[in-house]
């Protein structure tokens, strides 16, 4: 017997999407390329994106295409054949810049990659060694949070040892913009990527692409010929003629939209706070029902997810599988290497609530009597209340 009637999304993107950016996926669609209405509420999207990141200078867009789109058009727009690109390893995401970096004839080096790398953020002081190592590094890639284990990077302290060795900075922050703080130019960051499903709660389908001017001079010289991928076109024909390279989403445009609003009207001061409440909240819940965290500290820890390992004798699939079917509520797995090892619960956003983790660690801590596991789901429930209560 189903005992549930709505359903809750608790992984770490694509989000529960708050009620008014769903009244705002309902808007009637014209044509964005013609309607002049549209294109103020992009071009103001892209000036409230610009307050919230802390883009002053260089150009931001905002792209039709999931965050793939993002980190693909990064690259295709910098690397060439041999250049050689210093990949900030320690996750699955992370990891994953050196194949994009191959595609395009790159010539990766990766650091930060080993098995104690994946439960830390990056070692600062590693990155200046490799550099010191290799002083032809052109490009460095990282991940600002990397989901599948949860992890956060040290964006501020990564960014002075890049910046101190002239390499281009680009940094893929999908999970963590709108859920911590970000300052694109007093970090020295070149190109940001961004994305709508994670903790701007949108669904997936629009990339946000932050360019400084010293990314701006390489792209040039780059010269990418392709279409789709190609930022030039962007500058072109967007910030010169007021017109698109390709038609635009309108309604994910507005939804964006209405998500900028709801965080300003929060205070984005209030909204990274708490985001880090959430993520104490639910590492006090999880350590309580005996669970591990996947990182090794909670300094560690992303604001906006939650790794934790499965814990022995659980089988993560069909723990998974018995909190949506039978309680409505999804959480979610891990990638590569982690794959069948690692939980996670998202906090991003509108789940980085009290009500929503109240739903995500009873829900768990349920679901894992079910199977056996000896979990007492008032002392965890009692754990996440504490932290908000205080």
């Amino acid at each position: 017997m189903r005992t549930y009637t709505d359903r809750f999304i608790l992984t770490p993107g694509p989000t529960e999407i708050p009620y008014r950016v769903r009244l705002a996926l309902m808007k009637e669609s014209t044509n964005p390329d013609l309607d002049p209405e549209f294109l103020k509420i992009y071009n103001d999207s892209r000036l409230i994106l610009r307050e919230l990141l802390g883009v002053r200078k260089g150009s931001l867009y905002i792209m039709a295409g999931e965050a793939m789109l993002g980190l693909d058009a990064a690259l295709a727009n910098t690397i060439v054949n041999g250049t050689k690109t210093l990949i900030v390893g320690n996750g699955v995401f992370g990891e994953g810049f050196a194949d994009l970096v191959k595609l395009y004839g790159g010539e990766p080096v990766l650091v930060e990659n080993c098995e104690n790398c994946w439960r830390r953020s990056a070692d600062p002081a590693v990155i200046e060694r490799e550099l010191e190592r290799h002083k032809d590094v052109e490009v460095v890639t990282l991940v600002h949070c990397d989901t599948p284990s949860g992890i956060l990077n040290d964006l501020e302290e990564i960014s002075k040892v890049v910046k101190s060795f002239g390499a281009l900075l680009i940094v893929d922050a999908v999970s963590s913009i709108g859920g911590v703080p970000i300052n694109f130019d007093s970090l020295g960051i070149d190109i940001l990527i961004g994305g709508s499903q994670k903790a701007l709660n949108l669904p997936a389908g629009l990339t946000i692409l932050a360019i400084s001017n010293d990314a701006w001079d390489r792209i040039n010289r780059v010269s990418y010929r392709g279409f789709y991928l190609n930022l030039k076109l962007w500058r072109e024909m967007l910030d010169e003629a007021g017109v698109f390279p390709y038609t635009m989403s309108d309604v994910l445009v507005y939804a964006l939209h209405e998500s900028l609003k709801l965080i300003m009207e929060e205070g984005p001061g209030n909204v990274y706070k708490r985001h880090l409440l959430a993520r104490k909240a639910v590492w006090e819940a999880i350590e309580v029902m005996g669970l591990k965290p996947y990182p090794f500290s909670i300094n560690y820890s992303s604001p906006t997810v939650t790794a934790f390992e499965v814990p022995r004798g659980i089988n993560e699939a069909e723990l998974r599988k018995m909190t949506w079917e039978k309680y409505g509520v999804m959480i979610g797995g891990s990638w590569g290497r982690l794959q069948g090892k690692v939980l996670r619960i998202g906090h991003m956003g509108v789940q980085a609530s009290r009500i929503h983790l109240l739903i995500a660690i009873t829900t768990l801590a349920r679901a894992l009597a079910d199977l056996g596991y000896r979990v007492n789901v008032k002392e965890a429930i009692e754990a996440l209340e504490k932290e908000f209560r205080d």
